[in-house]
């Protein structure tokens, strides 16, 4: 197994808590990052120097004796961190260069502009490393590997109970709430029970919308879970020029649950049923209640193996060097 230099998010933590502890030690777990305009100052200046920046310390000094002690060739993934000044620090530390990154979100998120996006692009494919990406579209354009996207086995937290909510949102606005809002005024009328909760961006007012929460800030991945078994179906809208499948897509499929998407991919998938997602767009929304009511399609036996994080992590084994 590779050695992993992980962002330090909660779901990122709920992924790697799927490992057996012997492969736990294995993983690093980025610092966060640390304000000010001194700090930002000498770390720009470290990230873009050839050399290590004399008596700057850009992370704690555990971590930093940690990546130099990973062997010189030893396999390392680095999951799901993007700041291209973080990379190239990084790279300082590492005696290896059989280094994955897997890019955890569409390259769009970085940047809203065209030339920013190329230029950050142009960055982070310049520091040597095997770039992977789970979005076919951001993969054909920027030259990226393509691998699956991924999740993880949730046995221990999957629960039968009562359904409190027939359709289940959770995330960031992202230009999604003139959407999230006419569906859910759309639902109301059919008696749906719609349980909608969206992170607002800073600074922006919305109008309240009945089956609409503006949350003061993010949940708790745990209070997520507990939601997530108690609805029936889950709900998401991805973004312009997104393609891969999302992880509300997976913990559609890992938790037994319907989805209703407006992300066309899923009719690609093997394990497709009309029964299963309902893709706005190209579905009648006249059907919804009656797709609702429709029992759930038994998944084939191991058909998400290859998204559990457990054996995603095993496609990095044999990286040749950057």
């Amino acid at each position: 197994m590779p050695y992993i230099i992980a962002n330090p998010f909660t779901l990122t933590e709920f992924l790697l808590a799927s490992l057996p502890p012997e492969e736990r030690a294995g993983v690093l777990v980025h610092p966060k990052r640390i304000k000010g305009v001194a700090y930002s100052l000498l770390k720009a200046l470290d990230a873009w120097s050839p050399f290590r920046l004399p008596g700057f310390r850009p992370f704690p000094a555990a971590y930093l004796q940690a990546l130099q002690a990973i062997p010189a060739q030893a396999p390392v993934l680095i999951f799901g961190i993007e700041n291209i000044k973080d990379l190239r620090i990084l790279r300082k530390y590492l005696r290896t260069r059989r280094i994955a990154l897997f890019t955890w979100n569409p390259v769009i998120d970085y940047q809203q502009n065209h030339q920013m996006r190329q230029l950050h692009m142009q960055q982070l494919k310049g520091l040597g490393f095997h770039i992977f990406t789970f979005d076919p579209g951001d993969a054909q354009r920027y030259g990226l590997t393509l691998t699956q996207q991924v999740y993880r086995s949730v046995e221990s937290f999957r629960q039968e109970v009562p359904a409190e909510w027939d359709i289940y949102f959770l995330g960031q606005d992202k230009n999604r709430f003139d959407t999230l809002r006419a569906l859910a005024l759309q639902w109301q009328p059919l008696g749906l029970r719609t349980c909608i909760r969206m992170v607002p961006e800073p600074g922006r007012s919305y109008p309240a919308t009945p089956g609409v929460e503006v949350l003061p800030r993010s949940i708790g991945y745990t209070d997520n879970i507990d939601t997530i078994n108690r609805s029936r179906c889950l709900l998401e809208i991805t973004q312009a020029n997104q393609s891969g499948l999302t992880v509300r897509c997976l913990e559609a499929l890992f938790f037994h649950k319907k989805l209703i998407t407006n992300n066309m991919s899923v009719c690609t998938l093997p394990f497709y049923s009309p029964d299963r997602f309902f893709v706005l767009g190209k579905d009648d929304n006249a059907r919804l209640p009656a797709f609702l009511n429709a029992p759930l399609p038994a998944l084939p036996p191991g058909a998400l193996d290859p998204y559990d994080f457990a054996n995603w992590v095993r496609q990095f084994d044999d990286l040749s060097a950057g």
